[in-house]
């Protein structure tokens, strides 16, 4: 059985959670639900065995299935979870406490106590433990033995290339915080200016709290006298569309242990769309970028850097394309989630067989 995101919302990790298992899902007959509440109702039943399950008095079932979750599972639904399923493997690509503390977010104590509780409760039931890197898994203070290293990927048939932009363009899509590095990209454009006067700057960026509201909104005051830098949003729908309206893209992380070991889902859709990559020294991210020579890694996070990474690529057009088709090539052929989702498929089995 696997258990993965319900409906697509926007582009990230809602993707992911859809198409991580979907390969093994595939290679192995399972049953697919979308959603926790998706499975219950699968388990259950109807209303009166989901109220008796819940309250440990359902059939279990003669023979438990093995479950791949690609999202955690509620804290309290572990509490009889292994009851009726066999709890092979879960995804663990996010701690969310340590993110939020290296993004600049404030987690209330209560969210705190839910996310530590669930992560830790989900790492013990589960056997093995799906990361992005194993930098990530040390770093989180994963057993090690049970590390799957799944890496991140993009879905290159829905976020294709588009026509390249007639003038200089940085884009970025990127979630809304803080600790982004979005200021010292805003800076770093406008000491391009002086050079690049046509230069745009598109900001399109996810809001899903009101704490990311009200921060784009003081970006927005902040950018106001500067109608050359845009704000809005990517749809997942439409995003190699809306992303070919650069020339560069980036993912300027500024620096934190956290950052250096994540791998994020922008970079590979980055890649897909066709464009080369301005990056700061995040060690993850940046050992992508050398290894595939899809664009450059800043020597640092402040804006001077930065703006001399950009100037590197849109002073040389044929560089930039020539490092965008070759972020194109390996989207294709290494970092497709039928690809990437293969891998992590064969190594599950390997690992149940």
């Amino acid at each position: 059985m696997v258990v993965r995101a319900g409906e697509q919302r926007r582009w990230g990790g809602e993707i992911r959670r859809q198409e991580i298992f979907a390969s093994l899902a595939q290679r192995t007959g399972a049953s697919v639900s979308d959603g926790w509440p998706a499975l219950r109702r699968k388990l259950f039943g109807g209303r009166l065995k989901r109220i008796a399950g819940r309250l440990g008095l359902a059939s279990r079932v003669p023979s438990l299935r093995p479950l791949a979750a690609s999202e955690q599972a509620p804290a309290s639904w572990l509490d009889w979870l292994s009851g009726y399923v066999d709890p092979a493997v879960v995804t663990i690509y996010d701690d969310g406490v340590l993110q939020a503390r290296a993004l600049g977010v404030t987690l209330s104590p209560g969210r705190i106590e839910e996310l530590t509780l669930r992560r830790a409760r989900n790492e013990r039931t589960f056997r093995w433990l799906v990361v992005p890197t194993a930098s990530f898994a040390e770093f989180i203070g994963l057993d090690m033995d049970r590390v799957i290293v799944g890496g991140n990927g993009t879905v290159a048939s829905r976020v294709r290339p588009g026509p390249w932009p007639d003038r200089p363009s940085i884009g970025i899509a990127s979630g809304a915080a803080p600790g982004r590095g979005l200021e010292s990209l805003i800076e770093a454009a406008r000491m391009l200016r002086g050079s690049i006067p046509e230069l745009r700057l598109h900001l399109w960026l996810a809001s899903t709290s009101a704490g990311d509201l009200a921060y784009v909104d003081g970006l927005r005051s902040e950018i106001a006298a500067d109608p050359w830098i845009e704000l809005g949003q990517a749809p997942y729908e439409r995003l190699g569309e809306t992303l070919a309206a650069a020339t560069v893209l980036t993912i300027p992380s500024p620096a934190t242990e956290y950052s250096d070991v994540a791998l994020p889902v922008k970079l590979f859709d980055s890649m897909a769309a066709g464009r080369p990559l301005v990056v700061t020294p995040r060690h993850e991210t940046a050992a992508i970028v050398e290894k595939y020579g899809i664009g450059v890694v800043s020597r640092g996070d402040d804006p001077s850097a930065l703006a001399d990474a950009f100037a590197t690529l849109l002073s040389n057009e044929t560089l930039a394309r020539e490092m965008g088709a070759r972020a194109r090539a390996a989207a294709e052929q290494e970092f497709d989630w039928p690809i990437v989702g293969n891998r992590i498929a064969d190594e599950i089995l390997r690992r149940e067989a």
